[in-house]
């Protein structure tokens, strides 16, 4: 805590002394500072005053986002609008206009004087949100009040009348050019429905999808279905060779060796009934109806048993395997897997013929597929255009009939264009303060560096500091009577000059228009 005191100590003790050395160039300081003064002051009073012209307008929003007209006729966005007629109010040729008609362009001497002319008068005009809903002003600053009020009188009126007109004009500019569009795309998609029919016709057969898919699709399903056919083959010749060996080894069997297997079918159903009448017999008499009953069929069984050995003298062993019903359903198997076998073979021969055909018609197949392709994608790329024209042609018409039944942006002026008798710029109160702290501090920059540059001791520490030569004290000076007197008269007179910069500024508040005028008419008329 010492240390910092110290610290600052020393530095306000430094501080001192440089303002003491720098005071004795304050004569200096002073002559800058007035130079700077009056300098500022005649560029601050010859700035032109600059008037604002203002007027109030009312946009009319209420036509435009009418519930009634939601989905069917575009609802523009109010703001964007106003945007727009902003960016067409502030044209060129409106600009040229104003400039023409207020007298605005006598002030440019040569083209490239109009041409900065009209870019400071768009920059000039503002179209600001007044802080009302809906309520704008159009304000204009100039250095002629008149003039002010007349350019936003004009720029009013093309606002009033121009600018609605221009929106009218726009609409059924973009209502032709919608027109045409769909006119132009209509033929496009006529002559792409034509091309794309043509290629079709001109390609049976060889158009994708016709068939269900395209190309390498089809040859793979033709070679899917040709090993489906081939396995279907294999396995009907398979079936056949399994029917045809039961057959042979009931040819061999028992039938082939002079047994007749219907009398064994005979012989087995007698033995069984004989079982039975044999059980019967065991608890009943022989006039049991159960045991007539069994004898009478054994009796009718060996009467058949009796025929067939009779008829079996003149019939073969094949005529009895023939007569087997198992043996004729093996029989009619196999001769419907014969037919099955011939019936593949015959398709599998045309569908090897197919495949053959694809692949040999592959290059003309690919081709007119990727011709199709790129016809079907200009044929649809053609009608979404179409479509979508068709669609803002329609909306476009509703819209224009919405605003032709009072759907549109109005204006209404609510104040006239008014400007007021004082001027909103300059500050020349503020740019005073300004002009006279930029003197002052300069002043005592210039006393300050001609201090640096031409630097005196004014203390011992700062003679010991500056060379290691010792320094064994120091000698008053004294100061007579008439160098004090003399002293005394510099210092009222440099106050007195000093006091005259503070009332150099308390003049220019209070005369602030007269001086203006005063200045600027030396400027214009020159001295009298």
């Amino acid at each position: 805590m010492q240390n910092q005191s110290f610290d600052l100590h020393e530095m306000f003790q430094y501080m001192l002394l440089e303002l003491r050395a720098a005071w004795r160039y304050r004569w200096h300081a002073l002559i800058v500072a007035w130079c700077v003064m009056i300098v500022g002051a005649v560029l601050i009073f010859s700035i032109p005053n600059k008037y604002e012209a203002n007027a109030l307008v009312y946009a009319d929003t209420d036509g435009l986002t009418n519930p009634l007209l939601k989905g069917v006729a575009v609802q523009p966005d109010v703001h964007q609008r106003l945007q727009i007629i902003t960016h067409t109010l502030l044209s060129r040729p409106n600009l040229e206009t104003v400039a023409d008609k207020t007298g605005l362009s006598a002030r440019a001497t040569t083209p490239a004087d109009k041409d900065e002319l009209l870019v400071k008068l768009g920059t000039a005009v503002h179209i600001n949100d007044a802080g009302t809903n809906n309520i704008y002003t159009l304000s204009y600053a100039d250095p002629d009040r008149q003039m002010a009020q007349k350019v936003v009188q004009a720029f009013l009126q093309i606002l009033m009348n121009d600018t609605l007109g221009a929106n009218s004009a726009s609409a059924d500019t973009a209502q032709n050019f919608l027109q045409q569009q769909v006119q132009d795309y209509s033929e496009k998609l006529n002559e792409a429905e034509n091309n794309l029919a043509n290629f079709q016709k001109a390609n049976v057969g060889f158009i994708p999808n016709q068939g269900g898919s395209n190309y390498f699709m089809r040859l793979q399903a033709a070679e899917t279905q040709l090993q489906t056919l081939q396995d279907q083959y294999h396995t009907a010749v398979t079936g056949r060779a399994t029917t045809q060996q039961q057959m042979h080894a009931m040819a061999s069997g028992p039938a082939s060796s002079g047994i007749d297997p219907r009398t064994q079918e005979i012989d087995k159903q007698i033995s069984s009934y004989q079982q039975q009448l044999s059980t019967l017999l065991l608890s009943y008499t022989d006039q049991y109806p159960d045991v007539i009953s069994a004898k009478r069929m054994i009796a009718q069984l060996q009467n058949r048993r009796e025929a067939l050995k009779n008829n079996a003298a003149g019939t073969s062993a094949m005529g009895v395997i023939s007569d087997n019903p198992v043996y004729q359903e093996m029989q009619k198997s196999l001769y419907t897997t014969q037919v099955q076998i011939q019936t593949l073979a015959t398709q599998i021969d045309l569908q090897k013929k197919q495949i053959a055909d694809l692949k040999g018609q592959a290059g003309r197949i690919t081709n007119v597929q990727a011709t199709l392709q790129r016809l079907t994608r200009n044929y649809d790329t053609t009608k979404q255009q179409y479509d979508q024209l068709l669609e803002r042609l329609n909306t476009a018409q509703l819209s224009q009939d919405a605003t032709q039944s009072g759907n549109n942006l109005k204006f209404r002026v609510v104040n006239p264009p008014d400007a007021p008798l004082l001027p909103v710029s300059q500050n020349r109160g503020l740019l005073l303060l300004i002009v006279f702290a930029l003197a002052v501090a300069i002043g005592g920059g210039f006393a300050y560096f001609l201090h640096k540059i031409k630097p005196v001791f004014m203390s011992l520490s700062g003679l010991r500091q500056s060379s290691d030569y010792p320094v064994l004290g120091a000698v008053s000076l004294i100061v007579s009577r008439a160098r004090h007197a003399s002293l005394r008269r510099e210092m009222i007179g440099f106050f007195a000059a000093a006091g005259l910069l503070p009332l150099l500024l308390l003049l220019g508040f209070a005369f602030n228009g007269s001086l203006t005028r005063l200045v600027q008419h030396f400027f214009v008329m020159g001295p009298v």
